[in-house]
């Protein structure tokens, strides 16, 4: 009897990181921090990846992932900081979008632990397993956002993008391209 190797799972590990279909091409999507994506083949700096949320297929570097863990959060403000310490004076480390995802592995006061070390307020997060109910409500939350070719984020945002990020707050599956999703 044979088994079928795991897959290569990797997460991404940047605020926002850009799916291209090629090293030199444009932004066709992007994944926010904590979404997992399935290595297909690897080049200097570059990795053929398959988006696990929607099965988005392109290229991203290679140092915008780290090893897979599973999360247990996600923010559920528009954006929010990570921070060094647990106190909004500290340095932040970096700015994330709605949805990104976190692994959260204690509480330190009004803010949550990630398993780096790092420091969420606990207000802009919610369990990984909670769904909204209303995909106008979450799209509003989006009002002002710059537009973005390609866009996933709070950063900037298409379309496609803002049709997706609504529909999978609500679990409701949405592939990332408006030809698709209509």
């Amino acid at each position: 009897m044979t088994t079928e190797p795991s897959p290569d799972l990797r997460q991404v590990v940047v605020p926002v990181a850009d799916i291209r279909d090629d090293p030199d091409g444009a932004r066709q999507r992007q994944l926010l921090f904590g979404e997992t994506v399935e290595v297909q083949g690897e080049a200097p700096g570059w990795v053929a990846v398959q988006a696990q949320r929607d099965g988005y297929r392109g290229v991203m570097q290679s140092d915008h992932l780290g090893p897979a863990r599973r999360p247990t959060h996600r923010v559920a403000a528009l954006a929010t900081h990570l921070y060094t310490a647990p106190d909004i004076k500290s340095p932040e480390v970096a700015s994330l979008s709605f949805g990104a995802q976190l692994t959260i592995v204690a509480s330190a006061g009004a803010f949550l632990v990630t398993d780096a070390g790092l420091h969420v307020p606990e207000v802009h997060v919610v369990s990984a397993a909670r769904q909204f109910r209303d995909p106008a409500g979450v799209a509003e939350m989006f009002l002002g956002t710059p537009y973005l070719w390609g866009g996933n984020s709070r950063l900037g945002i298409d379309c496609s993008g803002l049709v997706q990020a609504a529909c999978l707050a609500c679990g409701i599956p949405c592939p990332g391209d408006s030809g698709d999703q209509s």
